[in-house]
């Protein structure tokens, strides 16, 4: 009964698919090679992905691979538990890529706005980034969109989640990423079945973001591994404190120069200024960020402009405001990470820029949307 419904299941998808081609063929060719491509590694997956549990009974599987597939497990009990979910429809499976990368994202706004382009894809909701799994089709569209006058980031990603609508698998690209990596990974992932707002993905990313970590350490010390000291915690939340605080400072005073009366040209050389001092100020800091991941890796990037901000403080970890809400919840493991939860609950009346205003006010406590 259950292979019924899979496949049922899996028609179903197949068949949405060939219609969206066909009434997208009608309006633009482009996008049709790109939707193509995504149903491609989609229906690969939904078909070819394996079991973890009976790829576990393989007997000429790597041990490191077993070991990845047994912690996947473990990990995703108890996430499962942690935020109160029956059962997660991720990570109950593996998909062999046969390549490192799993995929891209193309993040673009206009040449003098923090505001990135929003993507509308009915019915699934609307993002403000492009996914690709082909490497060369990625760089032509970042190519297009720079050609354009937009301000382009293509990056890397290592995972993703398809918010329910499949079963996302575990990808052979995450079989090496040890414990800490895997549980953040879950814990991100998962939180997006657990909560996510459809029409604003800056807010959904920055819970799954920020929560991802806590869960990471919950689990790491459920298993009796040894964690950073309160002092250590501490120094390293400082120094990410004020590497984000650098960047909003950056993006208001781009703010106040895109927003000016000064002519466009102005403006822009405005712009390229204050980039390069930016530049200069994290090689002048960077022993004092050298524990901020997204520090080392902005400063490693050739180019920074309106596009890489936004990418980057989309996926920060570090927000007042749902860390007030957490410190509120209770010391219980279980009852706070399902407390926290349920107190953004609320969120979910507000639109996006009542989320974004509420997000930047450090007052858990102030009404996200009044009614």
């Amino acid at each position: 009964m259950h292979a019924v419904k899979h496949w049922s299941k899996a028609r179903k998808t197949i068949l949405l698919v060939v219609l969206l081609l066909a009434a997208l063929a009608i309006i633009n060719f482009r996008w049709v090679k790109f939707l193509t491509h995504l149903a491609k590694h989609q229906i690969a997956v939904i078909f070819c992905k394996e079991a973890i549990a009976d790829r576990l009974l393989r007997p000429d599987l790597r041990p490191k691979e077993r070991e990845a597939l047994l912690l996947t497990q473990k990990i995703r009990a108890h996430v499962e538990s942690r935020y109160a979910l029956q059962r997660s429809t991720s990570y109950r499976t593996f998909f062999d890529l046969k390549r490192k990368a799993l995929g891209y994202n193309i993040t673009l706004a206009p040449a003098l706005s923090l505001k990135a382009e929003s993507f509308n894809f009915f019915p699934i909701g609307k993002f403000d980034y492009l996914g690709f799994f082909d490497p060369d089709l990625a760089a032509g569209w970042a190519a297009d969109y720079r050609a354009q006058g937009y301000d382009v980031h293509l990056s890397e990603i290592g995972g993703y989640s398809t918010l329910g609508w499949f079963e996302d698998p575990l990808y052979s690209n995450q079989l090496d990423w040890g414990e800490y990596g895997l549980a953040r990974l879950l814990g991100h992932e998962i939180a997006h079945e657990r909560l996510y707002f459809s029409d604003d993905t800056a807010t959904s990313e920055l819970l799954a973001s920020f929560i991802e970590r806590k869960i990471a350490f919950d689990f790491l010390s459920m298993q009796g591994k040894p964690l950073p000291s309160a002092s250590q915690m501490a120094a390293a939340e400082a120094g990410a404190k004020r590497f984000y605080a650098l960047v909003d400072s950056l993006k208001t005073q781009l703010e106040r120069v895109y927003e000016s009366n000064m002519p466009n040209a102005q403006k822009l050389a405005s712009k390229q200024s204050l980039f390069e001092e930016f530049r200069r100020t994290l090689a002048k800091r960077k022993a004092e960020f050298a524990g901020v991941g997204a520090a080392r890796e902005l400063s490693a990037l050739p180019d920074i402009n309106n596009a890489t901000l936004i990418q980057f403080r989309r996926y920060t970890p570090v927000n007042a405001a749902l860390q007030r809400i957490y410190d509120d919840c209770p010391e219980i493991p279980q009852e706070k990470f399902t407390c926290w939860f349920s107190r953004l609950e609320s969120l979910r009346r507000c639109t996006p820029k009542q989320r974004k205003a509420w997000l930047a006010t450090a007052d858990a406590a102030a009404e996200p949307c009044p009614r």
